[in-house]
């Protein structure tokens, strides 16, 4: 079902260029996509992106934990445990995926994805 383990975590921030610059001057990450108001910033040791959005305010939130999955099957399952669907499982052609979101009371939104191809970049369009 869950077939990786943590493939990005996805936050907004109130400022962009700040963020990107300390994550990857500070802390090594690399810069993998840079459009507008999103960015993706990976982990070369693991090879987890940091998902950033731009906030529409002062503080920095969590949006969601992205896991590469069978989608379908994961989504369905989680589901049954309890989960509830944000988004059903659809795809996401600009990205090259295959993903949903879910949600359950006090815990953190989750989205499945499937790459089209390996080396596919984790993109959702800053959701």
């Amino acid at each position: 079902m869950i077939t990786s383990g943590i493939d990005h975590i996805a936050l907004t921030v109130p400022d962009l260029d700040a963020q990107v610059e300390r994550l990857t001057t500070a802390f090594g990450l690399h810069l993998e996509h840079r459009v507008g108001d999103f960015a993706l910033v990976r982990d070369p040791a693991t090879g987890v992106t940091v998902e950033l959005g731009r906030s529409d305010d002062d503080g920095v939130h969590f949006r969601h934990f992205g896991f590469r999955a069978d989608v379908d099957q994961a989504h369905q399952h989680l589901v049954d445990a309890g989960m509830q669907t944000s988004e059903p499982p659809h795809r996401r052609d600009f990205a090259g995926m295959y993903t949903s979101f879910l949600r359950q009371p006090g815990c953190a939104e989750v989205q499945l994805v499937a790459y089209d191809a390996p080396s596919a970049p984790v993109v959702d369009g800053g959701r």
